[in-house]
């Protein structure tokens, strides 16, 4: 696939975080770019948005003839793919998106706080909660964007029931960090091999599971060489972005992650609080959550990323 390299690379260094991690994508060099062509002389949203314009009532504050200009911070080139179109689309409305690319996750939203950029894309609400708050910033989730699901593989069984029924001890292969960990037991439990202390919360450890339905001994690597171990254990739990870079699909799975406790993991827009009920933001939210969008996920992305706000 033309972007599975890019994409591997880009979420290895959030998803194998060793406590809260980001949505991301290919890192790229901190810069911005344009997402549409030439366009008359623009201003920025927040100041062609009047609180009146964000009334229902009330016409859009832009046009065509009188365009208004978002930046919004992303992490990865690879996503562009994503918001190209709809940068097209809105484009035809007078609304201009402009990419700034960020290498470094700790960036977007100290940006974003400080007005550098009017919003940004790169970050699920684990991590938006827990950086907010650490930080002192005053941002505000205004719409879900995906998910990237991770999903259990086998090259020994045909399906979930023959681990599940197995009369000797299997090998499960885990990542190895505690986000990532704590997820692929959440989803063993969805599919029945053990139950978990309700009390452990969103991110639980292996000493929190309370019984086991089978035999297990886990296999715990980094989440990027999951896959490698695939040949020498029964099951393993991969994260969607190393599974597609490694070949997979998500029809290859013996068990998909469809069932979520929580948003934690639900990649989000972000704005300063104070924009929340800006129009144009609003906008590029409505735009974003559309089929259209939903197609580029079963495509470019073979099915792994999952629009959250659907779910």
């Amino acid at each position: 696939m033309k972007f599975t390299k890019t994409l591997s690379l880009a979420l290895a260094a959030v998803l194998a975080a060793a406590s809260l991690s980001a949505c991301s994508g290919s890192t790229s060099s901190t810069g911005s770019s344009d997402a549409s062509s030439a366009a008359p002389a623009e201003n920025s949203a927040a100041e062609n948005s009047s609180s009146d314009a964000s009334d229902a009532d009330s016409a859009p504050a832009y046009s065509p003839e009188n365009p208004v200009t978002v930046k919004i911070g992303l992490t990865g080139n690879i996503y562009e793919d994503i918001w190209d179109p709809i940068a097209e689309r809105l484009a035809d409305e007078g609304i201009i998106l402009e990419y700034e690319q960020f290498t470094n996750f700790s960036i977007p939203n100290n940006a974003l706080n400080s007005g550098e950029i009017d919003m940004n894309a790169f970050q699920h609400h684990a991590y938006f909660e827990n950086d907010t708050k650490t930080n002192g910033y005053d941002l505000t989730a205004i719409g879900d964007t995906y998910i990237v699901a991770m999903n259990i593989y086998s090259h020994k069984v045909d399906n979930i029931e023959d681990a599940l029924n197995s009369t000797e001890k299997i090998k499960v292969a885990v990542p190895n960090d505690a986000t990532n960990e704590g997820r692929a037991l959440k989803l063993l439990e969805q599919a029945g091999f053990f139950t978990i202390d309700p009390n452990a919360g969103a991110s639980p450890e292996i000493s929190d599971i309370t019984e086991y339905k089978t035999e297990i001994e886990f296999v715990e690597v980094d989440a990027n060489l999951v896959f490698s171990v695939l040949d020498d254990v029964t099951i393993a739990v991969i994260n969607g972005n190393y599974a597609l870079d490694s070949g997979l699909t998500a029809d290859d799975a013996i068990f998909k992650e469809t069932k979520y406790d929580d948003n934690s993991y639900y990649c989000l827009i972000a704005v300063r609080s104070e924009d929340a009920d800006n129009a144009v933001y609003k906008r590029i939210v409505e735009e974003y959550q559309t089929q259209a969008t939903i197609d580029i996920f079963n495509t470019t992305f073979a099915g792994f990323f999952v629009p959250a706000w659907t779910l």
